[in-house]
């Protein structure tokens, strides 16, 4: 996202076209490109929203009969061009079936403790330990599975351990869990992309079999440690996690304390090592390099500057993605970087509509799993109205001519604008995927970026030039101080009134929606483009009629939410289930809940909620006393047959396992029923749902 903030406040804004031409077909017919990749991300999103896999064939079929009937219209342009839209969503919806058929099938996970062998493929750096990810793994001495495992190593197992070390470790593992409600995040469908087949965690210590050959891999990731224990030591623990996750991308150590502070003032941004900072690093070498290129007459007079600086900021930052371990953030930002660099070497603008455009097109051709998530949609957006934006207005920020005064103020609001332009675009997007909203990201953002470019990622930089010389701690003090000062920052902003609101799940429809309205917006020009604002004002209130729902059974009965008057009741029935539970808060963010064990307040395990409209049964011995004239039955316990009458809807610890979390909604004397098994349906990455769930429909 930020890459292109540096390249658009470097470039000047296009010049505005004459207003004849925009009452022109003729001004419009070269847009129809940069719409090209939205109908494609369309195509995308619709294969992941279908409750059922389409045919292998339909794709490829339909691509060939889209391409042949632009052939047929060629010369009629508006069916031409209609016809490409629905080619490229075509494409999309065929690129991400194949891509999910090139993902190993799930793997069956044992019941119990197992015996876990393989390949170390990665280490993560946790704030309470290491967690491995082991690759051509076995269970039980079986075959090689196609999927890896994920362990949570115990605490204290400070084995020496290096990628491609064969090791061997007895685990607990988990397959991949449904979501915690009908509509909630699918972990199984992320899992299945990254090419996980279960997590777990060990219940004995890892033994290393056999020590991996040397290798490039090996070596960048023990130098990666180094540089992150090294900075561990020479700073605090409260600033060296994140200036070890900003110069080693090992983020899972930094302390919940910070990260929630980071969070709430809109800042997680900054602990999320991508565009932001290989652009600052990338923007620093290749101004450092110009500057000294300036002092070389020789360098000046056969090679051109901006070459020079262009090809020291690449190899810089290809460095600062091998530091950072190469993960798909900052792949997809060094791309980014590298088509910015490319336009400057050409003499053209940095960035443009049809540079994202390609950007766009080519990601989704390589990763059309990231579609759906909220990296690519929250970056997306930002670059989106930051192009457009500035290419509307940014000239009111030209320095030129203005005093130190005038450039210091007009720097401040290009900043300020800047912030508005990609938290602004990027806000809906968060909303729909993490259900929160802070709304004075700008104010933290104001302050916290500019110390970040200028104070801490200089500094860091520069230890790690001086890291040879054990001298990092000169470099590192600096910037413990930036990282103090937005830590400081972060908590100020997170404890103004309402500093981080959370809001309850919206549907897809609306964001669909916004998503449209924005790039009406952002890729016409002229009048036609306030298009867009109808189905962005819309979309934005349709993210706010979402209405949750009366009953809500999570996928295990563990946890049961009933609506009693204005309290929504939440009752735990075996053991807490924390993470499951924070999920479903802001589910219920607009109401006032209280959560209690079920057996604290049911007596003879029995209670009833809703003017007797809802039964509570601890089991099947509660229900020996009737239902009455409930209208909805919950147990966490099989009920078999128990309470069964004509409309009453029974739901037990049975129906949770054939069907998913559960959720109803009253409307009036109507009881309307969602399931996770009829939100998700049959797909490659859905868990498979029991034989007896496909008997009974």
């Amino acid at each position: 996202m930020d890459v292109a903030l540096i390249a658009v406040r470097a470039a000047k804004p296009a010049a505005a076209p004459p207003p004849g031409a925009l009452r022109s077909s003729a001004a419009y017919a070269g847009r129809i490109v940069l719409f090209l990749p939205v109908a494609m991300m369309a195509g995308i999103l619709l294969y992941f929203d279908l409750r059922a896999e389409p045919p292998a064939w339909l794709a490829p079929v339909a691509i060939v009969l889209a391409a042949g009937v632009i052939t047929v219209l060629w010369r009629r342009p508006v069916g031409r061009r209609l016809a490409a839209l629905a080619l490229f969503a075509l494409l999309g919806l065929g690129r991400a079936q194949w891509q999910a058929m090139l993902m190993p099938p799930p793997i069956v996970v044992p019941h119990g403790v197992v015996t876990v062998t393989g390949r170390v493929s990665s280490i993560d750096l946790l704030a309470t330990g290491r967690r491995v990810r082991i690759a051509a793994s076995r269970l039980n001495g079986g075959p090689a599975l196609g999927r890896a495992v994920r362990i949570k190593l115990r605490r204290g197992d400070d084995v020496r351990l290096a990628a491609g070390d064969s090791v061997r470790v007895r685990a607990f593992l988990f397959a991949p869990s449904r979501p915690a409600y009908p509509g909630g995040w699918s972990f199984g469908r992320d899992q299945f992309f990254s090419g996980l087949g279960a997590v777990g965690f060990a219940v004995g210590k890892l033994d290393v079999t056999r020590v991996a050959a040397p290798g490039w891999g090996g070596a960048l990731r023990r130098l990666r440690e180094t540089i992150a224990a090294r900075v561990l030591a020479a700073m605090p623990p409260t600033t060296g996690p994140i200036a070890a996750t900003l110069l080693t991308g090992f983020e899972e150590s930094i302390p919940a304390r910070e990260r929630q502070a980071f969070i709430t003032a809109g800042l997680a941004h900054i602990l999320a090592v991508a565009g932001l900072h290989i652009g600052i690093v990338m923007g620093a070498l290749f101004a450092l390099a110009r500057f000294c290129v300036g002092w070389s007459e020789f360098l000046l007079l056969r090679v051109p500057a901006k070459v020079i600086a262009s090809a020291v900021a690449f190899a810089g930052g290809v460095v600062y993605a091998a530091l950072t371990g190469f993960h798909v953030p900052i792949e997809r930002s060094l791309a980014m970087a590298a088509l910015v660099l490319l336009g400057i070497v050409a003499g053209r603008r940095a960035l443009s509509l049809r540079g994202l455009a390609v950007a766009a097109f080519v990601l989704m051709l390589i990763e059309p799993q990231a579609v759906p998530g909220p990296s690519f949609q929250m970056s997306f957006s930002a670059v989106l109205a930051l192009i457009a934006g500035y290419e509307a207005v940014g000239r009111r920020f030209d320095t030129e001519g203005a005093g130190w005064r005038g450039r210091l103020g007009r720097h401040i609001a290009a900043l300020a604008f800047t912030s508005l332009l990609a938290g602004g675009a990027s806000m809906p997007f968060a909303a729909y995927q993490f259900q929160q909203v802070q709304p004075y990201y700008i104010l933290a953002n104001l302050i916290a970026v500019p110390l970040t470019a200028l104070v801490v990622l200089p500094a860091g930089m520069v230890a790690l030039v001086l890291m040879p010389l054990h001298l990092e701690v000169l470099a590192l003090a600096p910037m413990g101080w930036g990282i103090a000062a937005m830590l400081a920052v972060a908590r100020f902003v997170g404890q103004l009134p309402h500093a981080l609101i959370v809001i309850g799940p919206s549907p897809g429809w609306p964001v669909a929606l916004l998503g449209l309205g924005m790039a009406l917006l952002g890729l016409l020009r002229g009048r036609v483009r306030l298009a867009g604002l109808a189905p962005v004002v819309i979309g934005l209130a349709g993210m706010m009629l979402g209405r949750a729902p009366d009953v809500l059974v999570s996928p295990t009965a563990s946890l049961v939410a009933v609506r009693d008057g204005a309290v929504v009741r939440i009752l735990e029935t075996r053991r807490p289930d924390q993470y499951t539970l924070a999920q479903w808060r802001p589910v219920f963010a607009h109401d006032r809940v209280a959560v209690a064990r079920a057996a604290d307040i049911c007596a003879g395990g029995r209670c009833r909620f809703d003017h007797g409209r809802v039964l509570y049964l601890a089991d099947a011995t509660a229900a020996e006393n009737g239902c009455g004239d409930a209208r909805v039955v919950i147990s966490p316990e099989p009920l078999r047959g128990a309470c069964r009458a004509r409309g009453r809807y029974v739901i037990d610890r049975f129906s949770v396992w054939r069907d998913g979390a559960i959720a109803l909604r009253f409307a009036g004397g109507r009881v309307r029923l969602t399931t996770d098994r009829w939100v998700q349906g049959v797909r490659p990455w859905v868990a498979a749902w029991p034989k007896r769930w496909h008997r009974r429909q």
